[in-house]
């Protein structure tokens, strides 16, 4: 059985995405480390994460920074890559609406295969956060 640990997405400025999704998803605004803390990447932590550090983690990168076998490298700022991830969450579409006013985003309601129209917040870069009722058990 596989486990999710964490994402990434390049986004134009870090610092301000990660105080949305710390907001979203009651997480909390983090430095990742050395050495991602050197190139200006930001993280939030949520969910699990307290059960187990390693879980549960969004990493926020800059636009021009990319990791790769040799370590980081520049590369052309760009509109960011399409991305997106869902959680189940029990906030309300209005408390959503609120937290995405606040941050001057755009919310939807949209059809996603289930019994119900799923709040979908479109973020400050073009990839958005699905929010699905919690499952019954």
């Amino acid at each position: 059985m596989a486990t999710f640990l964490h994402m990434s997405f390049r986004v134009k400025d870090p610092v301000r995405s990660a105080a949305l999704y710390a907001e979203l998803l009651d997480g909390r605004v983090v430095d990742i480390g050395m050495p991602l803390d050197s190139i200006g990447v930001k993280g939030v932590y949520f969910g699990r994460n307290v059960e187990n550090e390693l879980q549960d983690q969004i990493e926020l990168w800059p636009l021009d920074k990319h990791w790769g076998p040799r370590g980081f490298t520049e590369v052309e700022r760009r509109s960011t890559p399409f991305g997106h991830f869902a959680v189940e969450s029990d906030k309300s579409y209005e408390t959503l609406e609120a937290i995405a006013n606040k941050h001057g985003l755009t919310i939807a309601r949209e059809e996603r295969a289930v019994p119900y129209l799923v709040p979908v917040i479109y973020d400050y870069d073009g990839n958005f956060v699905e929010f699905f009722k919690p499952r019954r058990r």
